[in-house]
């Protein structure tokens, strides 16, 4: 999971990118602000900010100059309507420059460059996490593990989840949100509004099907389907020939 940052002085502009971060698997908005030196202050002190959507043309303080604060600590994807900045940009460490108005398909092909960027430091990070974790199936006093590895998919059921397993299933009281947050987003994705899959279980990719090893096929959602289809893109081989 990789946690994300906006500011921006244009409220809409802030909608419009934590509209698409709601909607690219792996993504979590942890904080926005129209005011650059309050968005500095809740970076600087928060434990991790992997990516920064930053408005370079703002009136307190210059994205530029905000970037030189926090580019140390964050992947800093500058957004600005004025093509001009872009030199300055990168010569401010700037992981990438998107113009104004963003689409869905430039913000993907951004996002997934930081990313790809970030993995050899979330690799790292992610060797570190313990490959199962805990739930509580409603029974006062019960907890039950589960390993990462053993998961085929996670389905959402309003305030539940139903998590399904290689020989078993098990319902939590949580969000398919928050389930999402929590679990790694390198082996996790979500293709639906309504489902989470192992991306190490999925068998095959037939137009919106996506066939499980289990031969379970779950859809895949009309507003899932760019951003997971441009992750599978990532994986794909491809000759080189022409």
């Amino acid at each position: 999971m990789y946690t994300c940052y906006v500011i921006d002085d244009e409220f809409h502009a802030i909608d419009t990118l934590t509209g698409y971060i709601n909607k690219f698997p792996g993504l979590n908005l942890v904080g926005s602000n129209v005011n650059p030196l309050v968005a500095i202050d809740e970076i600087t002190n928060m434990p991790q900010v992997d990516i920064v959507f930053l408005d370079v043309d703002m009136p307190e303080l210059s994205g530029l100059d905000v970037a030189d604060i926090i580019s140390s600590r964050s992947a800093v994807i500058f957004t600005t309507a004025y093509p001009n900045y872009a030199v300055q940009a990168f010569e401010k460490n700037g992981s990438d420059f998107i113009l104004k108005p963003i689409s869905f398909e430039r913000f993907t092909k951004s996002v997934t460059k930081v990313q790809n960027l970030l993995k050899p430091k979330k690799s790292i990070e992610n060797q570190a996490l313990n490959e199962h974790f805990f739930i509580n199936p409603g029974v006062k006093g019960r907890m039950i593990q589960l390993s990462y590895a053993d998961i085929l998919y996670v389905e959402g059921l309003k305030n539940y989840v139903v998590i399904y397993t290689v020989d078993n299933k098990y319902i939590t009281y949580l969000s398919l949100k928050e389930i999402e947050n929590s679990i790694p987003s390198n082996k996790f994705i979500r293709i639906h509004k309504s489902y989470i899959v192992n991306i190490d279980r999925i068998k095959s990719i037939d137009g919106n099907i996506v066939l499980l090893s289990n031969s379970i096929e779950l859809p895949i959602g009309i507003s899932f389907k760019d951003s997971f289809l441009n992750i599978v893109n990532t994986k794909t081989l491809r000759s080189g020939r022409g």
